[in-house]
């Protein structure tokens, strides 16, 4: 068995004490649906069961990793990794955008960089609206 460091305990420990919060309300998460290819779906009357417009919320996991969806307007989305660039800890959804809690990175609600240590935004996710639609992944 391989040795574990002291930080990637912690940070493990983080990464599911995060991943066992629900972030959407229990209507919401409902709506949210696993696709083909590892995907997330929702349709697009659901949207505002999951996500205001300005807003994003953490809606599931593509191929294993937990993903946010932002609403840019009434039919427009952008969806994000909410793996921290910096170290890949799962980010935590606060007030006025996301952080990490391993080491203090802060990013706004559109998982752009505000702070460090990290050195770039949370990763795009691919987002395809089709035929009433929402698709992330």
């Amino acid at each position: 068995m391989a040795d574990l460091s002291r930080r990637s305990l912690i940070a493990g420990i983080c990464g599911i004490a995060t991943l066992s919060l629900t972030p959407l309300s229990a209507e919401g998460a409902s709506v949210v649906k696993k696709a083909a290819g590892g995907r997330l779906s929702i349709r697009m009357r659901d949207i505002p069961k999951v996500v205001a417009v300005g807003e994003s919320a953490s809606i599931g996991s593509v191929k294993g990793r937990p993903v946010a969806l932002l609403r840019t307007g009434t039919s427009t989305f952008k969806a994000f990794s909410l793996m921290c660039p910096h170290q890949g800890v799962t980010v935590i959804k606060q007030e006025d955008g996301w952080y990490c809690d391993a080491h203090g990175s802060k990013f706004e609600v559109d998982g752009a960089l505000n702070m460090g240590p990290a050195t770039s935004g949370l990763p795009s996710v691919p987002v395809r609206v089709s035929k009433g639609i929402v698709t992330i992944g």
